[in-house]
């Protein structure tokens, strides 16, 4: 009997932490994160707005300030990234973020179909060199993993200031477009510094670099 061909998914790959963790973050990790753990046995009317790589959590605070009556989800294995968003949480009192600290895709079974509003993925590492463009997280299996997940009309939100990255993801939605849209394709739009999310310390790095981030909007059909 054939065994069935599986679809290859990309890692969640973690880099090294470039500085050890301090010891007020060794706690916070130890300690704190706990309490704001995503549920193994979870259940929610409430609209679910996730992001995938959150970074030191700029976006995550600015999305459950917003949102209060909204579940935001962050998942991300950077842990450095991770204890600073914990004391975020604790600092601003909020109620409705939870953390997902492992592969994005182990989260994703533990959701229900058609379950998710929104996506932000702001500034996922580009993996430059040619030779790591298979780590890159999005790519074609992404995307027919991804639509199993989100309601009809969903969005997808994506920052990035590597040309090649964009242009690959861009590649993808064209042969995948039955299914999702590019929606921002007025010039004005594309321009990360122009909108209304945070301008996060991944952003400031980008500008650093003399980079023009640029933004994303999809739409799930």
């Amino acid at each position: 009997m054939k065994k069935s061909k599986k679809i290859l998914l990309p890692l969640f790959y973690k880099k090294k932490t470039r500085r050890p963790l301090s010891e007020k973050q060794k706690r916070l990790l130890r300690f704190n994160l706990q309490k704001f753990l995503f549920k193994k046995n979870f259940s929610t009317k409430k609209k679910i707005f996730l992001e995938i790589g959150f970074g030191y959590g700029e976006n995550l605070i600015n999305l459950g300030k917003k949102n209060i009556d909204e579940l935001i989800i962050g998942c991300e294995v950077y842990e450095p990234g991770i204890a600073n968003l914990v004391k975020k949480i604790e600092i601003n009192n909020l109620k409705n973020i939870c953390i997902y600290p492992k592969n994005i895709f182990s989260l994703l079974e533990k959701l229900k179909k058609n379950s998710i509003e929104k996506i932000f993925m702001l500034y996922p590492d580009p993996w430059p060199k040619k030779k790591h463009f298979k780590r890159r997280l999005i790519n074609d299996s992404f995307f027919k993993k991804i639509k199993y997940y989100l309601k009809k009309d969903a969005v997808i939100n994506i920052a990035s200031d590597s040309k090649s990255y964009i242009s690959a993801i861009l590649l993808c939605v064209s042969e995948v477009k039955k299914e999702f849209k590019w929606i921002n394709q007025n010039k004005n739009e594309w321009d990360y510094a122009n909108l209304d999310l945070p301008k996060t310390k991944y952003f400031q790095k980008a500008l650093e670099k003399g980079g023009n981030p640029f933004y994303l909007k999809l739409i799930k059909y």
